[in-house]
């Protein structure tokens, strides 16, 4: 029978569409339509019951259609007709059977940007989708987040089920803003955008503006977003400079991982260029001169690069001192760098090692800030930046095959090496990905030292490293936490064969005689070598081959010029590398690993007293946990006249003081040695240690070059 090939299409709700179907609506239409032999949508409820009796009567086949709003409700039941239509305006491919056949999770997959439900990104862009939404679509994801609730893990229940007057504080909550009871299991981990971020700016401002540079603090130990504290230093810095009293190196520091490049220049230019003091003789309190005290003024455009000369000078005979100790079997090998890098064939972890070549403590600094920001998720923690020994001269060819192999530079032709090594990145992800804990590959990675070369002005050059450290710290975490497997333990050593002068140099000084040049260092044989095994001069140091570990004598730079080339051309260079001052020879040694149980507390020291006289500091403390920690253990030239710390408690999410009581307050010359490393543990878990940062001040009653019969001449 003919009528067997008619279709009738019902439509009960009546808004459904169907391709190749003649649309229905009224029973006059139906009459006219229904024995025509063309397929027919049919709308209306009563309508379709009468076709479907007709149907039934003549034998036509006969099928439901559903709209696609309809469709939406059978998968969230408690979606009501009106914010499914609004649901499809905003989203009209949900329209597609791909989503309707489907189920609920592949919807709400696709509307949080394709993250998938139970995820952390998924939770955050849902909360950012519901606060920035419109009043009907807010109802419409509200009544959908009812279904999706029970279809989450509980840990995200509650960013789908809460109604829609808690979204902003939930919100705010992840973000760190709020300080409420409830934590969320990891950090914020989506840029923030639109409404979301313009509420987080006006939260900040306020914050900042009723309660200073605290506010900050409170921020880090709610543990907030990294992008919330961008913006709060952003905000704390410009509050600094409205508030020169509170404007300390310190402070600077403490926002340094946060601020653009740009603006933390520009606060650290507004600090006063303060001359370093001497530097210390033992070498566990270079690192805390470098940071406080000689880098600050070194790159300081307010500084006299002249008055650090004696300086320079001081800090060459000191360091070649312990340094000929140590490589010839003395107390201090242990800041050898290739006796850290050896050392890292204990450990349990996988190891990446990234010789950044001729990387520099303060470019260092930026990668750090780099790396902060970048690490959205927070799962890098720095375990603690030191300084090593770099093998003599600092050249690239004398320096990176001993760090390579964990050998000494007269050894390192011979030894094998710890791991691969390569300068590709494409061939060092391939070995992160089959690596196995105790494993070690290196990362030559050589644009941090082509840059300089390349440079005509130091400006530029300051400029090209910013952008070039940004990159490599994008391409960093990425193989740390896309390259390594996600069970296999891991670390991320930033290290270097040698840094480098951080000024302009000019081409000036004629080598020795029969000595060849390369940059500030020069090669060849010295025939009176004294019994400590070098000499400093009015220019340069010479460095017998014996005492330090080399195939040839050389001659090498402490002041801030360079040797004339082979054919005696001068002119001038930019930031070269091969002398002995502080920033080319106390290189980078910083640790990093992934998925820590807990991040690491900020710990500060702060106060100021009168030269050996009794005084007060305090030590806060910023644990930005969703657990305390405990203080195992305390080590450092501080230690001992801070008392006992073990045992105290470092509450969840807060900043806590400890104020302590000093006898004999130190004298301005012993602040550059002071120290503090604190031991903190989670639980029963492994402690780590935590550097400490000093910022105490003293007001000394008499100096010693003050002459007591001034006031009589």
């Amino acid at each position: 029978m003919t009528s067997q090939r008619v279709q009738y299409h019902v439509d009960l709700t009546g808004d459904a569409e169907q391709q190749g179907a003649q649309s229905v609506g009224t029973e006059a239409e139906f009459l006219r339509q229904a024995l025509a032999g063309e397929p027919l949508l049919i709308h209306g409820a009563s309508l379709a019951h009468w076709a479907e009796t007709f149907a039934v009567g003549r034998g036509v086949a006969c099928t439901k259609v559903y709209s696609a709003a309809v469709k939406l409700q059978h998968l969230a039941p408690g979606l009501g007709a009106a914010p499914a239509k609004v649901l499809l305006q905003r989203w009209p491919e949900l329209g597609q059977d791909a989503y309707l056949s489907g189920n609920m999770a592949a919807v709400v997959a696709h509307l949080a940007g394709g993250r998938p439900l139970g995820s952390a990104e998924h939770a955050a862009e849902w909360l950012q989708l519901r606060l920035e939404a419109p009043p009907e679509l807010q109802l419409a994801l509200t009544q959908v987040g009812s279904t999706v609730a029970e279809m989450a893990p509980s840990t995200w229940q509650t960013a789908y089920a809460a109604p829609q007057n808690e979204v902003e504080p939930l919100l705010l909550d992840w973000l760190g803003l709020r300080g409420s009871a409830y934590r969320w299991p990891v950090p914020f981990p989506l840029p923030l955008r639109g409404p979301v971020q313009e509420l987080v700016r006006q939260r900040v401002a306020t914050g900042v503006a009723e309660h200073g540079f605290d506010a900050f603090s409170r921020w880090q130990a709610e543990g907030a977003a990294v992008e919330v504290l961008g913006i709060g230093a952003v905000n704390a810095a410009n509050w600094l400079r409205q508030h020169p009293a509170a404007l300390t190196l310190s402070a600077v520091q403490r926002l340094r991982e946060f601020l653009p490049t740009d603006a933390y220049d520009k606060l650290l230019g507004d600090l006063p260029a303060t001359l370093p003091a001497s530097p210390p003789e033992q070498p566990d309190a270079w690192a805390s001169w470098m940071q406080r005290e000689y880098l600050p003024y070194r790159v300081s455009k307010k500084a006299d690069q002249r008055a650090l000369l004696p300086i320079q000078q001081e800090f060459a005979e000191r360091f070649l001192t312990v340094y000929a100790k140590a490589l010839n079997g003395g107390t201090q090998a242990e800041w050898l760098v290739w006796q850290r890098s050896a050392a890292l064939r204990e450990s349990p972890r996988l190891t990446l090692v990234a010789i950044c070549d001729g990387l520099s403590l303060q470019d260092l600094a930026t990668l750090q800030r780099h790396l902060a920001q970048q690490d959205t998720g927070q799962r890098l923690s720095d375990l603690g930046s030191q300084i090593a020994f770099p093998a003599l001269p600092t050249i690239t060819h004398q320096a990176k095959p001993a760090l390579q192999r964990g050998v000494a530079p007269t050894l390192s032709e011979q030894g094998p090496p710890l791991g691969p090594s390569f300068t590709q990145e494409g061939k060092v992800r391939a070995a992160l990905e089959a690596g196995q804990p105790g494993d070690i590959v290196f990362w030559n990675y050589v644009k941090t030292d082509k840059l300089y070369h390349e440079a005509q002005t130091l400006d530029e050059a300051r400029t090209t490293a910013d952008v070039t450290l940004l990159g490599l710290a994008r391409r960093l975490l990425g193989l740390m936490l896309e390259a390594i497997p996600a069970d296999v333990p891991a670390q991320l050593i930033i290290t270097t064969d040698h840094g480098r002068l951080l000024l302009e140099s000019e081409r000036t000084v004629t080598p020795p005689d029969h000595f060849t040049p390369e940059g500030r260092a020069a090669f060849g044989q010295w025939d009176t070598i004294p019994a400590q095994g070098f000499e400093i001069g009015e220019e340069y140091a010479l460095l017998g081959r014996t005492t330090f570990g080399m195939t040839q004598d050389a001659a090498v730079m402490w002041n801030d010029q360079t040797f004339r080339t082979v054919s005696g051309a001068t002119g001038h260079v930019v930031c070269p590398h091969g002398g002995i001052t502080p920033e080319e020879v106390l290189i980078p040694w910083a640790v990093y690993a992934r998925d820590l149980d807990f991040r690491l507390p900020t710990f500060e020291i702060s106060g100021k007293g009168e030269a050996e006289q009794p005084g007060t500091l305090t030590l806060r403390a910023i644990n930005p946990n969703a657990l305390p920690l405990t203080v195992t253990g305390a080590s450092g030239t501080l230690a001992l006249r801070l008392g006992a710390l073990a045992g105290w408690t470092l509450p969840a999410h807060d900043v806590t003081e400890r104020t302590i009581l000093l006898t004999d307050w130190p004298r301005s010359a012993d602040l550059p040695t002071l120290t503090l490393k604190l031991a903190v543990q989670a639980g029963q878990g492994a402690a780590q240690s935590v550097d400490a940062g000093v910022a105490l001040k003293t007001e000394e009653l008499y100096t010693p070059t003050t002459n007591i019969l001034d006031d009589l001449l």
